[in-house]
């Protein structure tokens, strides 16, 4: 069987089992949806008696029907949860490399504009005292010719 005709694996969920009460004789669509466009299909529950069940959690589980077997407490399911925790720290170093990055972005603009505020308040100044001597020269060379 080539890699493209592999079965797809399912994503680790969680190392523990979903608890659930389930009705006889009624399917159980448990489904959300997340799986399309992955060729994972999701199975129909249907149980003979009205009680209390553990579906598998960490998508690993041996049991056709989805039911927890404990494979999460085996190596096998241990292994699956810590390539899963691997992963998603990677991912949140990834995202927390990205906020750093965009956090020194803004610092830097946010230190450009501040700049930009320092010369615009000087200038300000600068223009409010050469009116202020613009005024004064006016004043002192009308009251010079008096």
């Amino acid at each position: 069987m080539s890699t493209s005709e592999e079965t797809p694996k399912p994503t680790f969920v969680q190392p523990k089992p979903y608890k659930v009460d389930l009705e006889a004789g009624k399917t159980q669509p448990f489904c959300d949806g997340s799986h399309k466009g992955t060729g994972i299909k999701p199975k129909k529950i249907v149980v003979e008696e009205s009680k209390t069940y553990f579906l598998c959690g960490c998508k690993y589980t041996h049991n056709e029907l989805g039911f927890c077997d404990g494979v999460h407490r085996k190596e096998e399911g241990i292994r699956k949860y810590n390539e899963f925790l691997l992963k998603a720290n990677s991912s949140l170093k990834q995202e927390n490399e990205a906020a750093l990055n965009e956090q020194s972005e803004l610092k830097n603009k946010l230190k450009a504009a501040e700049r930009k505020q320092k010369i615009a308040n000087i200038v300000a100044v600068l223009s409010t005292a050469l009116i202020a001597v613009g005024i004064a020269a006016k004043f002192a060379h009308t009251y010079s010719k008096h």
